[in-house]
């Protein structure tokens, strides 16, 4: 018999797999949170970005494979959701159940993704996560709400201690700490901000993510 090189020939899992349209409002699993990698997908025309966030119970053999569709940009690594929709849901509820950050506040959210992947992989153990009704009537599947999470005890800090290290944190900031660097400037919260803001009427970034990179400056700065 010719070698091709199975390894084994197993049946696969036996989970009980359910995807965002198996899903009905009220439905909820606990179990280990998992945030795969994003990637780019077209559809006719159009391009946009996903990734999928898996819950996995182990002992029940339940298992959710949900697809969440996304604004990215590439440039600063950041995904964006306005409120009301899946992603928004997803990380103010679970902004909320880490960090007991109070819920619906922000009208929008621009988040690192990379920052988010690794903090939800790396950190996050568990989590329980509920079904919930879109609030769009036109939305096809439910949302995700974190109802509840499990952190590490070894989680890092929040905040930085130095304007490098905020760089390398936030993805706008990064960009603007390169061009300095580019142009031999001096590397100081003030002219970050000063870029910043040459970014902002160049159209490099949004109100949004200005906004947000000068909470990070004023943060560090205190």
């Amino acid at each position: 018999m010719l070698d091709i090189g199975i390894v084994n020939r197993g049946k696969g899992d036996d989970y009980k797999i359910k995807f965002l349209n198996d899903l009905i409002p009220g439905e909820e699993i606990s179990g280990e949170i998992f945030i795969g990698e994003i990637k780019k997908r077209s559809i006719e025309k159009s391009e946009s970005y996903e990734f999928f966030v898996i819950i996995t119970n182990q002992d029940k053999k339940e298992k959710w494979v949900s697809k969440l569709v996304t604004s990215y940009y590439p440039e600063t690594g950041n995904i964006y959701g306005e409120k009301g929709g899946r992603i928004y849901i997803f990380i103010d509820t679970l902004n909320h159940a880490i960090n007991d950050q109070p819920l619906n506040q922000e009208d929008s959210y621009s988040v690192n993704f990379k920052t988010l992947r690794k903090a939800v992989n790396d950190h996050i153990p568990r989590a329980m996560v509920r079904a919930v009704k879109p609030m769009n009537p036109h939305a096809k599947y439910v949302n995700l709400e974190v109802v509840d999470a499990q952190t590490k005890d070894n989680m890092p800090k929040q905040g930085v201690s130095s304007l490098e290290e905020l760089a390398e944190e936030n993805g706008v900031i990064h960009i603007a700490y390169a061009n300095i660097k580019a142009e031999g400037k001096v590397l100081k919260l003030q002219n970050i901000a000063f870029e910043l803001k040459s970014m902002l009427d160049r159209d490099e970034i949004n109100e949004l993510e200005f906004k947000n990179a000068l909470k990070k400056l004023d943060a560090l700065e205190k």
